[in-house]
């Protein structure tokens, strides 16, 4: 389950990550329900940037996938994400930059980042995943460690 605690050490952990990359960026965690639990803005002046935030965390907590492979995934069916906009309540981002928060196997939430370009957010996002051992059983660093 997403607590506060938890969305405290995602955020911590991608300001931190943002900040090593020359990003001011927006982060937003939601539980898995897609219902925002924290949300701390980046630039002072973007007041659009915890929403865009919102949107890719909300995004990636319905599917339980980052919004990265969900844009590729529907890149031949673009009417498919834009009907989602009006479908899954408080509205979503159509961008890179969210990515599900794994637990035990099972996604307790999502976080999405702002204030870069789609990759970068896309990046830090990822990264805070990793680096708090979040990441869904066999991707990330899972991946690499099964490899070996």
């Amino acid at each position: 389950m997403m607590d506060f605690e938890k969305a405290m050490k995602f955020l911590e952990t991608a300001k931190s990550i943002g900040r090593e990359k020359g990003i001011e960026v927006s982060v937003a965690i939601h539980d898995a329900a897609g219902h925002p639990v924290l949300v701390a803005r980046g630039k002072a002046d973007s007041w659009h940037g915890p929403y865009m935030a919102m949107g890719k965390a909300r995004l990636a907590a319905a599917f339980k996938k980052s919004t990265a492979k969900l844009i590729e995934q529907w890149k031949d069916r673009p009417l498919y994400p834009m009907s989602l906009t009006e479908i899954i309540p408080g509205g979503i981002t159509l961008n890179p930059g969210g990515v599900p928060i794994f637990e035990d196997g099972v996604c307790i939430g999502a976080i999405g980042c702002g204030g870069s370009s789609p990759e970068g957010d896309h990046e830090v996002a990822r990264k805070t995943v990793e680096a708090l051992g979040a990441h869904k059983p066999g991707t990330g660093k899972d991946k690499a460690k099964a490899a070996e």
